[in-house]
C-alpha cells in the first residue's frame, strides 16, 4: 500500500476526490499522543469551521477530547475497518461519525448517514495510478527514443533502455541520481538550469533543439531533444526525449563538404567563395572597412602536367595549397576556383598597403622548389589584387578588376604581383 501513502500526501488528489462530496471528511495525523487535523473538505469546513492544523486537544471540553482520542486509537487497532460511532453526546461533532485508520498513523473521519470505505476509494485510486504508470512504463521502455525524467534538482529519476544505451551505460543504476546537466557538452550548466526552470514553471519551451551530449566513456554525440512537464509518481518532473542524430549530422557534413569544398585540395570551392564574398561585402559596407581579392594563378602549370603527368600535377597543387594556407591569417579565406586558379579573400584590413604586403610574403613562401618523387619541380605564380571600395563595391566589379590585374602580371613576365590601376 505504498501508493496510498503517496495519495494521502497529495493535496491536489484529496481535493479531486473529496471536494464535491456533501459529507464532511477530514484527515487526522497522529504524532506520539498528539492528533492534528491535516485536511478538511469544504463540507467539513462549512459545518465545523476551520480545523486545519488544530490539535484535538483544542476541541471543546476534555470529555469530548478524550472520547475522540479513544475512538481514534480503537480504529488504529482495526486497520481498514470503518468504525461507527453513534454516541453523539460524547462526540465533539454531535453527529454520527465514522473513523477509519488508513496507514502511516493517518485516520479518515466521516460525518455521514451511511458508512463508506475511504480505504476502498483510495485503493481504487491507487490501482488506477498503478495501471497508468504501467502503461507509461510499457510505452517508454519500448520507445526507440531515449527518455529521461529528472526532478527539480535536475537529478535523473527515470531512464528507459534506449537512454541507458545512448549514454553508454549498462544499468539504470549508473544514471539514477546523476545530474542531467553533467551530460550536456555544448551549453553552460547555468543555461541548462535556466531552461529546465522554465519547464518547471509550466511554460512551453520550443523544440526540438540540437545539443551535444557526453557519454560515460567521454565520447560526444549529437542529439535532438525536447522536454515537457510531467507527473512521475505524483511528483512534478521534466521528461526529456532525445534522439541520436550523430549519423545524420555526419551525413550532412559530408554532403556539405562535397557541395562547398574542393575534393582535391580540401579548401573551399568556387560556390563557397561567392557565398563568403557576399557576406563579407555586406559586413564591410556596414563597418566602412576594407577588403581585398588576391587572384593567384600558377605560371606554366600545363607544362608540369605535360612533363610529369597529371598525378604529380595534382600532388603539386596539394603541396602548393598547403603552403598558401600556412601564410594566411585567421581572417583570410582561401578558395580554389578551378584548375590552377585560386583566390584569397583578405578581410579585416586596416590599410590599403596590407594586400601588397600579404602578397609579397606569400610569393616568398610559394616560390621554393617542390621535391616530389625524386623530382625537383620549380614553380612560380602571378597575382592580381583588387581592393574594396577603391576598385569597386560589387562582386562583379572586384572579380573583374582582380582578374585584370592578374592578366597584367602575366603580361609583364609572370612571377609577380599586380594591383589594379584605374585606366
Amino acid at each position: 500500500m505504498d501508493g496510498i501513502q503517496t495519495l494521502i500526501k497529495s493535496q491536489s488528489l484529496l481535493e479531486n476526490m473529496f471536494v464535491h462530496m456533501n459529507d464532511g471528511i477530514a484527515l487526522i495525523k497522529q504524532k506520539n499522543e498528539s492528533f492534528t487535523f491535516t485536511y478538511m473538505n469544504p463540507s467539513m469546513r462549512q459545518k465545523y469551521g476551520e480545523l486545519f492544523g488544530m490539535n484535538i486537544s483544542d476541541l471543546h471540553e476534555n470529555t469530548n477530547q478524550f472520547y475522540l482520542v479513544k475512538a481514534l486509537k480503537r480504529a488504529g487497532r482495526f486497520p481498514g475497518q470503518v468504525l461507527w460511532n453513534s454516541e453523539r453526546a460524547q462526540s465533539p461533532f454531535q453527529e454520527n461519525h465514522y473513523i477509519q485508520y488508513i496507514e502511516d498513523r493517518t485516520y479518515l473521519l466521516f460525518i455521514k448517514d451511511e458508512p463508506i470505505s475511504a480505504l476502498g476509494l483510495l485503493q481504487r485510486k491507487e490501482q488506477e495510478l498503478k495501471e497508468s504508470e504501467s502503461r507509461y512504463q510499457s510505452l517508454v521502455e519500448t520507445s526507440p527514443d531515449s527518455v529521461f525524467v529528472h526532478d527539480e534538482e535536475d537529478r535523473i529519476i527515470y531512464v528507459n533502455k534506449a537512454g541507458i544505451k545512448l549514454l553508454g551505460a549498462t544499468e539504470k543504476s549508473e544514471l539514477h541520481g546523476q545530474d542531467i546537466k553533467a551530460f550536456v557538452n555544448d551549453e553552460r550548466a547555468d543555461k541548462v538550469r535556466e531552461r529546465l526552470a522554465t519547464l518547471f514553471s509550466g511554460e512551453i519551451v520550443k523544440g526540438p533543439i540540437t545539443r551535444k551530449l557526453i557519454k560515460l566513456d567521454g565520447s560526444v554525440i549529437d542529439v535532438e531533444m525536447h522536454g515537457g512537464l510531467v507527473k512521475y509518481h505524483q511528483v512534478q518532473a521534466v521528461q526529456t526525449i532525445c534522439r541520436n542524430i550523430s549519423e545524420r549530422i555526419a551525413q550532412h557534413n559530408a554532403l556539405e563538404k562535397l557541395a562547398y569544398y574542393d575534393q582535391l585540395t580540401k579548401v573551399p570551392n568556387r560556390r563557397y567563395f561567392f557565398d563568403k564574398l557576399k557576406d563579407e561585402l555586406e559586413r564591410v559596407e556596414k563597418t566602412n572597412s576594407f577588403l581585398a581579392l588576391l587572384f593567384i594563378d600558377m605560371d606554366n602549370f600545363k607544362q608540369i602536367n605535360d612533363r610529369y603527368g597529371h598525378q604529380i600535377g595534382d600532388e603539386v597543387l596539394v603541396i602548393f595549397t598547403k603552403r598558401v594556407e600556412q601564410g594566411l591569417r585567421n581572417s583570410d579565406f582561401l578558395s580554389r576556383l578551378g584548375g590552377d586558379e585560386f583566390v584569397i579573400l583578405l578581410s579585416g584590413l586596416t590599410s590599403l598597403a596590407q594586400p601588397q604586403q600579404v602578397a609579397d610574403r606569400m610569393m616568398e613562401r610559394i616560390s621554393e622548389p617542390i621535391l616530389l618523387r625524386g623530382y625537383t619541380i620549380s614553380i612560380s605564380v602571378s597575382m592580381g589584387i583588387s581592393i574594396y571600395p577603391e576598385h569597386g563595391t560589387s562582386q562583379g566589379a572586384l572579380m573583374s578588376k582582380a582578374d585584370h590585374a592578374l592578366y597584367e602580371a602575366k603580361e609583364k613576365g609572370r612571377n609577380r604581383v599586380s594591383i589594379y590601376k584605374q585606366e
